[in-house]
């Protein structure tokens, strides 16, 4: 496989884990009425993206993989928002402990910061004849 190949791949992979850690994030904080008050249409909405951009990523689609890298960016940025509320409330787990609402933006930001970090890698990397 080579190099441009390999990192669509990963890339592919990374918004994979990224959409499900999120889609499973947004189930959970709806569940407990702390998130988007969603229907099934919007959670519907949610899976189809987290399971069909990284085949399209994965097809090699620069410009879809350029756009949700800059997506995924502003993502950070309003996670980084939501970080530095020192107001935030505490989120209850599943397992019986709570975790401060910034704790977890930052935990989420980390995720997203990696997987912009392969869409770009991706999306702007040099074609072989450019080289």
């Amino acid at each position: 496989m080579d190099v441009q190949a390999r990192k669509y791949n990963q890339a592919a992979i990374g918004y994979l884990v990224y959409g499900l850690i999120y889609l499973v994030g947004a189930l959970y904080l709806g569940r407990i009425g702390q998130g988007p008050d969603g229907t099934v249409l919007w959670y519907l909405t949610g899976a189809g993206m987290a399971l069909g951009f990284p085949y399209l990523i994965w097809k090699r689609f620069k410009w879809m993989t350029r756009v949700l890298a800059l997506l995924v960016l502003v993502r950070v940025i309003g996670l980084l928002r939501i970080a530095v509320r020192a107001e935030s409330d505490p989120v209850p787990l599943p397992w019986g402990s709570e975790i401060a609402t910034w704790h977890g933006a930052i935990v989420f930001m980390l995720i997203a910061v990696l997987t912009c970090i392969l869409l770009a890698r991706a999306g702007w990397q040099r074609s072989p004849a450019a080289a």
